[in-house]
């Protein structure tokens, strides 16, 4: 399973991620919310995460991770953000 990080430069990008993280006492980053997930091989559920530019160097124990714009601007955008997660799960 591949993953695309809710959080883009230490900020949710919609909603009130930050709270809850912060109520389950994890770290409103990429790497926060793709270690809570964790690695399929270490009992989590992830095998690849797509993180945005501005997170490029988060990492994740066991997971291939690439980073990519990931603001959804407009259609082509999305459409880029979808083909990154099919490549990254190729």
């Amino acid at each position: 399973m591949v993953g695309v990080s809710p959080v883009i430069g230490g900020a949710p990008v919609r909603g009130m991620a930050d709270k809850c993280l912060a109520a389950i006492g994890v770290e409103c980053t990429a790497a926060g919310v793709g270690g809570m997930y964790g690695a399929r091989s270490e009992g989590g559920i992830l095998d690849g995460w797509l993180v945005d530019d501005t997170d490029e160097g988060s990492t994740v124990d066991g997971v291939t991770t690439r980073h990519r714009p990931l603001w959804m601007s407009d259609v082509d955008a999305t459409a880029a953000i979808v083909r990154h997660a099919l490549e990254l799960a190729a």
